[in-house]
């Protein structure tokens, strides 16, 4: 089983209590022992508790990264996002900024990004998918 970086979306459904994101995310933790966060996914899922004033669901979010590993923005990443946005922009496609950052992540570290939001990611070469909601 390959070692996974999870998009915001699935810690989100996480979070929530998503049966099949937490069935497969108990089966990956049983294997393999922890998942990986990008540090992009850290600041929008926090921003986002923030704004809310939602102080037991930051603490429970804060808990579910102390049982993980959080990955930061390499040299070797951004170096990677950077080549990713040139060639999107001449393609004439567009993915956000974030997404850029955390998919760049999962190829510097050759992780697979697991992610309901596929279409967001489907124009970068070199990034391997995983869907844990269907």
């Amino acid at each position: 089983m390959a070692q996974i970086l999870l998009d915001t979306d699935i810690i989100s459904y996480y979070m929530r209590g998503n049966e099949q994101v937490v069935l497969n995310y108990t089966q990956h933790i049983d294997l393999q022992g922890f998942v990986y966060v990008s540090r992009i996914s850290v600041l929008e899922i926090l921003g986002g508790l923030k704004i809310k004033n939602a102080t037991n669901q930051i603490q429970r979010f804060r808990n579910f990264l102390a049982q993980n590993q959080i990955l930061e923005l390499t040299p070797e990443a951004s170096e990677i996002a950077s080549d990713i946005f040139a060639e999107l922009h001449k393609q004439g496609k567009h993915s956000g900024n974030y997404d850029i950052l955390i998919a760049s992540t999962a190829i510097a570290h050759d992780l697979t990004l697991c992610t309901n939001n596929t279409k967001d990611y489907e124009n970068i070469l070199n990034l391997s998918l995983v869907n844990w909601v269907l």
